[in-house]
């Protein structure tokens, strides 16, 4: 069934809540798992305020999804838009804030856990050996090694970004509730992947700061000229043409502003972390050069 074929008329949108039996059954899933692993070992695996960030940001994707916003996005773009925004820069950030991989992990058995990270810090020659060897060695693992590489990850943002904002794509998604769900587990399985890079910072971190900072540029460049073509270029969905109508707004003005919000909210909170970035890098550099012994002039 066409999601456009259920667009809620504008006097009843704030009663449009949805029951989507999928989305509530992965958050579900997700929460009991993430429980498991937290109290898997008897010992916290990690501190309170983490496991609560992950929850609230399952209760944020939810919000997102089944509230009446998710009913609105059907209608305008610039909801849609505000959607993708509270999914990636809200939900995604609390989600990652949780360390879902590795208190999800402590879920499994001990040798599967071992084992896996035995594989994760394999050198990719030998990942590869392993793998024809035996085809069913931890691709996860593989993926997950992959995926601390900067540039793989700005390849993969960049790609799920501006694939599914191409006109085709976009509104198959709109006509069909499998590829609607599919395009909002992409943008919060990149943005989670984001997010993991350049927080994740400290003696162990994922991703070095200059890299991370370089991540950062890159991400908010490419998705701000995604922005700008949306501002400013003529109507990409003809599909919202009739929704519009139906809640008598332009279509074309609507599409202005959905770009204004997919550039200026996101452009500041990049900036953001750069800057923070940017500062504990600096620092590092300043701590290793007050730990250097001084050099004696003769």
């Amino acid at each position: 069934m066409s999601i456009l074929a259920a667009i809620v008329p504008r006097s009843e949108i704030w009663s449009a809540w949805q029951a989507e039996p999928a989305v509530i059954a992965t958050a579900f899933v997700a929460a009991v798992w993430y429980g498991a692993g937290y109290y898997a070992t008897g010992i916290k695996a990690v501190r309170p305020a983490r496991a609560a960030a992950f929850g609230a940001g399952l209760v944020t994707a939810l919000l997102a999804l089944l509230s009446p916003l998710g009913a609105a996005a059907i209608a305008t773009l610039s909801s849609h838009m505000v959607q993708h925004v509270v999914l990636m820069f809200i939900a995604a950030p609390l989600l990652v804030a949780g360390r879902p991989g590795l208190v999800m992990g402590l879920a499994f058995p001990v040798r599967a856990r071992r084992a896996s990270w035995t594989l994760a810090r394999t050198r990719p020659v030998a990942i590869a050996t392993r793998l024809l060897r035996n085809p069913l060695t931890r691709p996860v693992a593989i993926a997950t090694r992959l995926l601390r590489n900067p540039l793989t990850i700005l390849l993969l943002y960049t790609a799920v970004l501006w694939l599914w904002h191409l006109p085709g794509p976009y509104q198959a998604a709109l006509r069909d509730r499998t590829i609607h769900g599919f395009e909002h587990l992409s943008f919060l399985a990149i943005s989670m992947a984001f997010w993991a890079g350049v927080t994740r910072t400290g003696p162990r971190r994922r991703i070095a700061y200059v890299p991370s900072m370089a991540l950062v540029l890159g991400t908010m460049l490419q998705s701000t000229w995604l922005a700008a073509l949306l501002t400013f270029g003529g109507i990409a969905y003809p599909a919202y043409e009739r929704s519009a109508a139906v809640w008598h707004v332009n279509a074309l003005a609507d599409q202005q502003l959905a770009g204004a919000i997919m550039w200026i909210p996101p452009a500041i909170l990049y900036l953001v972390v750069f800057g923070v970035l940017f500062v504990r890098w600096f620092r590092e550099l300043e701590s290793r050069h007050a730990t250097r012994p001084a050099t004696v002039q003769p």
